[in-house]
């Protein structure tokens, strides 16, 4: 008999802040938030015995400045690269659903930033949310 698999739908927090004074198409790394009570971590390790399916990338209003996402696996695969954040708002009815992006147990989960537009005179901070379907054998 197969154990059962629990399966645990998960909004995450992607936050990237670009420092002061940075030209356009430089890349910073993001945090990356699973559980409010826990703290954002820059590399996210999948728990072993768990898969993690990434479902959507989106944001709730437009980002300044426009931002690339890309998620690298275990710190050099890329994984995925999104289209540039202002066109992944919710409310837009076009905006690309990337097609499922996995990460296995023990893979190591990382989310660099790149700005679209030079940075102003302060640091700017771009937020995007991830949907993830976790996948826990019970």
């Amino acid at each position: 008999m197969g154990a059962e698999i629990r399966e645990v739908e998960l909004t995450a927090i992607i936050s990237a802040t670009f420092p002061a004074n940075l030209p356009a198409n430089n890349k910073v790394t993001a945090s990356i938030q699973v559980d409010p009570s826990i703290p954002a971590v820059s590399m996210l390790t999948i728990p072993v015995a768990e898969v993690w399916v990434v479902e959507d990338v989106f944001v709730s209003a437009s980002q300044t400045p426009d931002t690339i996402l890309e998620f690298l696996r275990n710190l050099t695969e890329s994984a995925y690269r999104s289209a540039p954040v202002n066109g992944l708002v919710v409310t837009n009815a076009a905006r690309p659903i990337p097609s499922p992006i996995m990460f296995k147990g023990a893979d190591i989960v990382t989310v660099v930033a790149q700005n679209l537009a030079a940075i102003g005179t302060a640091a700017a901070t771009i937020t995007a949310y991830l949907k993830i379907r976790k996948f826990t054998p019970h």
